[in-house]
């Protein structure tokens, strides 16, 4: 049996007023098997279900929805399959260095009901290369036969059995079979090992592709291993070198210590502009043996060499709550207006009148129409007509207005026994549950709602051009728990300000677009 719900909310994540919709199953070879003409939801949610027969089409089934001419869809896989008794997992690490000079496996398995598998393992492995360009080389795989008693143990010598030296970076795949001692029965896993030439890898985390003649550019030089966990060492520097030229003879040097999250924040400070003699700004960096030579970061462009710069002061930017925002110019300013833009509508706008000062701080209110990213735009007009711009992307937190916290009465329970379930959310919220059998998310899993899903969904409203950090600023390790998290898109000119912010600007102004040389 297919068991679903189709959720239809609009963008405030908010059950939609739409009437009815129409929905169809179609099986693995396109036939609609059945359908829901006009069906109405509860609080935006429709349940159905579908009685598979006792031989079924086998393949991906589709269910689809169509929603005031918009039609969505979702795959499901029917299979002939057999559950699996038992579950085998290959553990080793994701990340090694050459240096370490072996690979070591580490296999287990157990029942679903968690007692441990007897028999025995052969362990497989392999390098391989991906390469669009070269023949990869193949290579005899190396074999291991091992006793197992829900787990075991295998070494692999990089030199000794794989063949591998010392390169920059080489994949190595693992995998395993168990047979089980009493009944033959087999099962299998598979993992893969990235070999770096160095332990560590260095990222430049740019807030902006350009920088502004006389305004002050900030970067980020993050330092971890290479599953993301970041470099704590409160013994070594790290030298960063840069200069406002390709030639990196001329480098300023200035060492630095890494912070609790292996990151170090680079502040600059570019001189004037004068006949467009600076158009570039140079990083390098070193730590211990690693060496990087990052992207160049572009100047912006003026005619006359004017610029505004946005830069946010809160440092945890939350819905219903003041945001903070300071204003520089490398010129007095009289004035300066501002909009606020969020999932494709502008929803806060204003002037700001300046008493002929080159710097000015605001505020504006976070609300929810805004999260999860928040896109502020900033402008100026001269006296002689030209519009004088930047943008600033905020991340929010609060995207969510509700919250779902749930307990069981017991983590064990005998079968035919009941278990309590303690959910606590909102007054009148709708709570949908998903009980599933152990067993089967061996056969396939990702069919349930997730936060990010719901997040990346906001962002289709959105027409700016997204963060390029964005996923390493919200991860684990990221930008969002070093510091504030925000992107200034589209500041090499002023009519790139606005395109990349997802605005459309008609003005009589002068809106220079002449983009500058990457």
């Amino acid at each position: 049996m297919i068991l679903f719900r189709v959720i239809v909310l609009n963008a405030h994540l908010k059950p939609a007023v739409t009437g009815s919709m129409d929905i169809h199953i179609m099986d693995g070879k396109g036939n609609r098997v059945k359908q829901w003409n006009r069906a109405l939801t509860s609080k935006g949610v429709f349940s159905g279900e579908l009685q598979l027969s006792q031989n079924p089409v086998l393949g991906d089934w589709t269910i689809v929805a169509t929603v005031m001419d918009q039609t969505f869809s979702k795959s499901v896989l029917v299979a002939e399959y057999v559950l699996p008794k038992f579950e085998v997992s290959v553990e080793a690490p994701q990340h090694t260095t050459f240096k370490q000079g072996k690979v070591t496996a580490t296999i287990r398995a157990k029942y679903t009901y968690g007692k441990p598998v007897k028999g025995e393992a052969t362990i497989t492995c392999y390098p391989t290369i991906y390469s669009g360009i070269i023949q990869p080389l193949y290579q005899n795989p190396i074999r291991k036969v091992v006793q197992l008693d829900g787990k075991a143990t295998a070494e692999f010598d990089l030199v000794g059995d794989l063949q591998l030296t010392d390169e920059y970076e080489r994949t190595v795949v693992i995998d395993a079979t168990v047979e089980e001692s009493l009944t033959g029965r087999r099962q299998n896993s598979s993992t893969q090992v990235q070999i770096h030439k160095y332990k560590y890898k260095m990222e430049l985390i740019k807030t902006s592709e350009y920088f502004k003649p006389e305004l002050k550019y900030t970067a980020f030089i993050k330092i971890s291993h290479h599953d993301g966990s970041p470099v704590q060492d409160s013994t070594n520097k790290v030298i960063v070198r840069h200069g406002y030229t390709y030639d990196n003879e001329q480098y300023n040097e200035t060492s630095y210590m890494l912070d609790k999250n292996g990151m170090i924040e680079l502040n600059f400070y570019p001189p004037e502009q004068d006949n467009m003699t600076i158009t570039t700004l140079g990083i390098e960096a070193q730590y211990l043996d690693l060496k990087e030579w990052f992207s160049s970061v572009s100047s912006a462009t003026s005619p006359s060499n004017s610029f505004i710069q946005a830069i946010i002061v809160t440092p945890t930017p939350t819905v219903n709550e003041d945001v903070t925002i300071r204003i520089n110019s490398t010129e007095p300013m009289k004035y300066f207006s501002y909009e606020v833009l969020g999932r494709g509508d502008i929803i806060v706008a204003g002037t700001v009148t300046v008493p002929n000062s080159k710097e000015h701080t605001f505020k504006f209110l976070a609300s929810y129409a805004m999260a999860p990213t928040a896109h502020l735009i900033v402008y100026y007009v001269k006296d002689d007509g030209e519009l004088v711009a930047d943008s600033l992307d905020i991340d929010l937190n609060g995207e969510l207005r509700n919250f779902v916290d749930i307990k069981l009465s017991s983590q064990e329970s005998e079968p035919g026994s009941k278990i309590d379930i303690s959910i606590k959310a909102r007054p009148n919220s709708y709570v949908g549950l998903l009980g599933i059998d152990q067993s089967v998310l061996l056969l396939k899993s990702g069919n349930d709602l997730t936060r990010s899903a719901v997040l990346d969904e906001l962002r289709l409203y959105d027409e700016a051009e997204r963060n390029p950090y964005l996923p390493w600023a919200g991860g684990p390790f990221g930008l969002r728990r070093f510091k504030r998290s925000f992107w200034s898109p589209g500041s090499g000119t002023a009519k790139d300000v606005f395109e990349k912010s997802g605005a459309v600007i008609l003005t009589n102004s002068y809106v220079y677009e002449s983009y500058p040389m990457r």
